[in-house]
Protein backbone atom coordinates (compact mmCIF):
# COMPACT_ATOMS: atom_id res chain seq x y z
CA UNK A 1 0.00 0.00 0.00
CA UNK A 2 1.26 3.40 -1.11
CA UNK A 3 2.04 5.98 1.55
CA UNK A 4 0.80 9.23 0.53
CA UNK A 5 2.29 12.17 2.31
CA UNK A 6 0.98 15.11 4.18
CA UNK A 7 1.99 18.50 3.89
CA UNK A 8 1.04 21.56 6.03
CA UNK A 9 -0.90 22.90 3.22
CA UNK A 10 -3.24 19.88 3.56
CA UNK A 11 -3.85 20.08 7.56
CA UNK A 12 -4.59 23.72 6.59
CA UNK A 13 -6.90 22.87 3.98
CA UNK A 14 -8.79 20.49 6.86
CA UNK A 15 -8.63 22.88 9.47
CA UNK A 16 -10.75 25.47 7.52
CA UNK A 17 -13.55 23.04 6.39
CA UNK A 18 -13.45 22.14 10.06
CA UNK A 19 -13.73 25.79 11.23
CA UNK A 20 -16.66 26.29 8.44
CA UNK A 21 -18.60 23.85 9.41
CA UNK A 22 -18.34 24.71 13.25
CA UNK A 23 -18.96 28.46 12.32
CA UNK A 24 -22.10 27.43 10.42
CA UNK A 25 -23.25 25.50 13.54
CA UNK A 26 -22.29 28.58 16.15
CA UNK A 27 -24.12 30.99 13.99
CA UNK A 28 -27.05 28.29 13.83
CA UNK A 29 -27.46 27.94 18.00
CA UNK A 30 -26.07 31.40 18.61
CA UNK A 31 -28.00 32.80 21.68
CA UNK A 32 -30.26 30.02 21.79
CA UNK A 33 -30.81 28.64 25.54
CA UNK A 34 -32.22 25.09 24.56
CA UNK A 35 -29.56 24.67 22.25
CA UNK A 36 -26.23 25.44 24.36
CA UNK A 37 -24.97 22.38 24.43
CA UNK A 38 -24.31 22.53 20.62
CA UNK A 39 -22.86 25.99 20.76
CA UNK A 40 -20.62 25.06 23.50
CA UNK A 41 -19.24 22.24 21.31
CA UNK A 42 -19.25 24.77 18.18
CA UNK A 43 -17.16 27.74 20.31
CA UNK A 44 -14.65 24.78 21.53
CA UNK A 45 -14.23 23.48 18.34
CA UNK A 46 -13.43 26.88 16.59
CA UNK A 47 -10.94 27.63 19.50
CA UNK A 48 -9.18 24.16 18.64
CA UNK A 49 -8.84 25.03 15.21
CA UNK A 50 -7.59 28.32 16.34
CA UNK A 51 -4.91 26.91 17.87
CA UNK A 52 -4.11 24.22 15.79
CA UNK A 53 -3.84 26.65 12.97
CA UNK A 54 -1.02 28.35 14.33
CA UNK A 55 1.06 25.58 15.30
CA UNK A 56 0.66 25.15 11.82
CA UNK A 57 2.62 28.29 11.09
CA UNK A 58 5.10 27.62 12.96
CA UNK A 59 8.34 26.68 10.66
CA UNK A 60 8.47 23.10 11.74
CA UNK A 61 9.58 20.29 10.14
CA UNK A 62 6.98 17.89 8.78
CA UNK A 63 7.86 14.97 10.98
CA UNK A 64 8.14 17.69 13.82
CA UNK A 65 5.03 19.09 12.92
CA UNK A 66 3.51 15.38 13.22
CA UNK A 67 4.88 14.84 16.31
CA UNK A 68 3.95 18.14 18.03
CA UNK A 69 0.11 17.78 16.60
CA UNK A 70 0.62 14.39 18.08
CA UNK A 71 0.64 15.73 21.49
CA UNK A 72 -1.45 18.48 20.89
CA UNK A 73 -4.32 18.68 23.29
CA UNK A 74 -6.23 19.95 20.44
CA UNK A 75 -6.02 17.02 18.52
CA UNK A 76 -7.01 15.09 21.87
CA UNK A 77 -9.86 17.75 21.90
CA UNK A 78 -11.20 17.01 18.41
CA UNK A 79 -10.79 13.11 18.84
CA UNK A 80 -13.37 13.79 21.76
CA UNK A 81 -15.63 15.48 19.33
CA UNK A 82 -16.03 12.48 17.24
CA UNK A 83 -16.29 9.98 20.18
CA UNK A 84 -18.64 12.12 22.34
CA UNK A 85 -22.26 11.86 22.20
CA UNK A 86 -23.54 15.62 22.22
CA UNK A 87 -26.51 14.97 19.72
CA UNK A 88 -27.63 12.44 22.08
CA UNK A 89 -27.03 15.08 25.17
CA UNK A 90 -29.18 17.42 22.81
CA UNK A 91 -32.17 15.41 22.11
CA UNK A 92 -32.35 14.11 26.14
CA UNK A 93 -32.39 17.83 26.59
CA UNK A 94 -35.18 19.10 24.11
CA UNK A 95 -36.90 16.43 22.96
CA UNK A 96 -38.62 15.74 26.62
CA UNK A 97 -39.10 19.69 27.08
CA UNK A 98 -41.00 19.40 23.71
CA UNK A 99 -43.87 16.88 24.56
CA UNK A 100 -44.35 18.54 28.16
CA UNK A 101 -45.81 22.17 26.29
CA UNK A 102 -48.29 19.53 25.03
CA UNK A 103 -47.99 21.55 21.61
CA UNK A 104 -48.09 19.23 18.88
CA UNK A 105 -47.09 22.00 16.82
CA UNK A 106 -44.22 23.22 18.74
CA UNK A 107 -42.69 19.75 19.09
CA UNK A 108 -42.47 19.18 15.91
CA UNK A 109 -41.14 22.54 15.16
CA UNK A 110 -38.10 21.70 18.19
CA UNK A 111 -38.12 18.24 16.53
CA UNK A 112 -37.46 19.77 12.93
CA UNK A 113 -34.55 22.17 14.66
CA UNK A 114 -32.90 19.12 16.38
CA UNK A 115 -32.81 17.51 12.68
CA UNK A 116 -31.31 20.33 11.19
CA UNK A 117 -28.59 20.84 13.83
CA UNK A 118 -27.98 17.35 13.97
CA UNK A 119 -26.92 17.66 9.94
CA UNK A 120 -24.85 20.55 11.01
CA UNK A 121 -23.42 18.79 13.43
CA UNK A 122 -22.89 15.45 11.68
CA UNK A 123 -21.22 17.82 8.21
CA UNK A 124 -18.54 19.00 11.42
CA UNK A 125 -18.05 15.43 12.53
CA UNK A 126 -17.14 14.64 9.45
CA UNK A 127 -14.57 17.25 8.78
CA UNK A 128 -12.94 16.25 12.16
CA UNK A 129 -12.69 12.67 10.89
CA UNK A 130 -11.22 13.74 7.96
CA UNK A 131 -8.47 16.07 9.80
CA UNK A 132 -8.14 13.04 12.34
CA UNK A 133 -7.47 10.65 9.17
CA UNK A 134 -4.82 12.58 7.98
CA UNK A 135 -3.21 12.99 11.06
CA UNK A 136 -3.20 9.73 12.35
CA UNK A 137 -2.36 8.51 8.15
CA UNK A 138 0.97 10.54 8.63
CA UNK A 139 1.86 9.23 12.34
CA UNK A 140 1.25 5.67 10.99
Amino acid sequence: MQHTVITPEDLKASLIQIRQTAAELYRFTEKLTLLKIVHHVAVQVIKAVDTLQKEIQKPLASADLFAALESSKSVLFLEDVVDADTMSELEAYVLPFAKNLDDEELTRFLSEVTEKIEVKYNAMLEKIHEFNALVKDELE
